[in-house]
C-alpha cells in the first residue's frame, strides 16, 4: 500500500497534480501511523467521485498520449488499483471507487 500510494504522489506530482499529490503524501505518512484510519481517509470522494478525483486523472492526456504518459497512466490506474484493495481489505467500500477500479481492471487486461 505504501509503495502505491508513494507511486501515485510521485505520479501526479510529475504532471503537475500538486494537490492530488498532496493528498497522496499524507496518506502515506497516515498509513505508517494508522493503516486503519488513512483508508477511511482515502475512502472520500477526493480520491474516488467525480471528474476532480484522483481517479479521474489522466496522465495520458495530460503528457500529450506519448508513450511515456501513456505508461504512467497505466502506472496511476495500476496503483490505485492496489490502493482500493486494500481499502477494501480495511473494511472500507466506496461504490464509486468499485465502479472506477472495475474500469481500470478492464482496460489493465485490454491493455489500454
Amino acid at each position: 500500500m505504501e509503495q502505491a500510494l508513494s507511486r501515485v504522489e510521485t505520479l501526479l506530482r510529475n504532471y503537475g497534480h500538486t494537490y492530488e499529490a498532496n493528498l497522496a503524501a499524507i496518506a502515506v505518512r497516515q498509513f505508517e501511523r494508522d493503516p486503519k484510519a488513512a483508508c477511511r481517509t482515502i475512502n472520500s470522494s477526493e480520491w474516488w467521485e467525480g471528474s476532480d478525483s484522483i481517479a479521474a486523472v489522466d496522465l495520458a492526456i495530460d503528457g500529450g498520449f506519448t508513450a511515456d504518459a501513456r505508461r504512467d497512466a497505466r502506472g496511476l490506474r495500476s496503483a490505485l488499483t492496489v490502493i482500493f484493495a486494500t481499502m477494501l481489505a480495511y473494511g472500507e467500500n466506496n461504490d464509486a471507487g468499485e465502479i472506477i477500479v472495475s474500469q481500470f481492471q478492464k482496460w489493465a487486461e485490454s491493455h489500454v
